[in-house]
Order: C-alpha cells, then structure tokens, then sequence
C-alpha cells in the first residue's frame, strides 16, 4: 500500500507544508525505509522496537529503540509524523496513537496507514491463527515474513477518524483502497471471486450502500493537528 499512495500522500503534504524550508519528521515503526518524500529538508527521527531494523534504516539522523505504546516522545516536536504499516500490530494501538498526537506540533500532520478490518482480507487476518498468515505470505510467494498481528477493533478506519477528532485533529486526507494480495487472490482463484463478488453485494445491500466495499482492505489517513484557540 505505502509504495502505491506514497507520491499522492508526499504531494498532499507538501502543498500543506508549503513555505517551509525544513521539517522534523517522525517515523514511527520505521523499518529499514520509508514511503515518502518531503519537498523541503528533513531532520528525520525513527523509532522502532527492532535494533535490527533500526540498524539496517541507512536515512535517520536519529534513531530510538522504543515501543510506541510506552516510550515517552517528545511533545510538540515534529512537523511530520509517520506510522505505516504499524498500528494494527499492537497490543494497544490507542497508547501508541496518543502518543504521536502529542508528538505532532500544533499544525503539525500525522500520517497513518494500517489494514481495514471491516475488509475481507482484514476479518480474515483478525480472525484466523498466525500460522496461517505465515502459510499465506508463502503461497503467495512473498519474500517478507509476517509480523503477529493484533488488529484492533480501535484501529477500524471510522474508530480512528473519531479518536483523532476527539483528540484535537482533523482529517485532511482519507483513502480506503484494495491491496495487492486480495486482488491477486481473485484473479487466481474464481470461487474465491465468485464468493467475495457475491459477500460484497449482500453486504451491500444489507445496509442500503451504507457499507463500504469489503475489497477495501487498506486505509490511508493523514490527519492534523488543530492550532490551540
């Protein structure tokens, strides 16, 4: 999901950010890499409770061994703060999320991106055990190994929306879209297609449209902080 909505989130920023020569930027369950790129300088900053990670992240110019959910951020610190692929691993996503608000200055952006759990590929990853995820990145011949997977029913894309807000941010960008693998899934498997095709217009139907469609298995966020009145 990062590689496909990095440009189209990196210019969304960038427009906000307009005016600034430099950044501080957060990223929060950092990895080895990053999905972004910001027009001006960066003073980049990563944390990530894996030293193995952090070691082979080769762009921070400075680097926390932390959990989210517990290690104290600076507050009111950085312009840009960025989650990707994270949230929905933790025990406690909400510790971790009020974490990085007060980490974002007022103004400042936080960018998030986690699975949809009112998805197919969601419910399926919530509800079945981590042997299977395992099984399933091998048939689906990923290179990569899963991490467990917690899947929160705070982290759905309205519960977050409704904690940011209660928690003095506002929604500059939403974007619920299909991931590679349940595409793939479809194209290979047409049961699975014919299955999922007819689950998704019942669900459909069932709440008049109201429901989204359960291909939407990815939810990208970039939320802002409100200026103190």
């Amino acid at each position: 999901m990062g590689a496909a909505l990095g440009p189209e989130i990196s210019e969304t920023v960038n427009r906000l950010l307009k005016g600034k020569s430099s950044i501080n930027l957060l990223e929060a369950g950092c990895g080895s890499a990053s999905y972004f790129n910001f027009a001006p300088s960066v003073k980049s900053v990563g944390i990530d409770i894996s030293a193995e990670q952090l070691a082979r992240n080769t762009v921070l110019e400075e680097k926390i061994q932390g959990d989210l959910e517990t290690y104290p951020l600076p507050k009111n610190q950085f312009d840009v703060v960025v989650c990707w692929d994270v949230i929905e691993h933790l025990s406690h996503p909400r510790k971790a999320l009020l974490n990085l608000f007060d980490a974002a200055r007022p103004g400042g952006f936080v960018i998030l991106g986690f699975p949809n759990l009112a998805s197919f590929k969601g419910l399926a990853t919530k509800f079945t055990p981590f042997w299977f995820h395992k099984l399933s990145y091998k048939f689906m011949r990923y290179k990569s190994t899963p991490f467990k997977t917690y899947l929160r029913f705070a982290v759905l894309p309205g519960q977050v929306i409704k904690f940011a807000r209660a928690n003095g941010f506002s929604v500059i960008y939403s974007k619920l879209l299909e991931g590679g693998m349940t595409k793939r899934v479809r194209e290979r498997f047409w049961v699975l297609k014919a299955g999922f095709a007819t689950m998704n217009l019942a669900a459909r139907a069932a709440t008049l449209g109201r429901c989204q469609s359960l291909y939407f298995d990815s939810c990208a966020l970039v939320l802002q902080k409100n200026m103190p009145t």
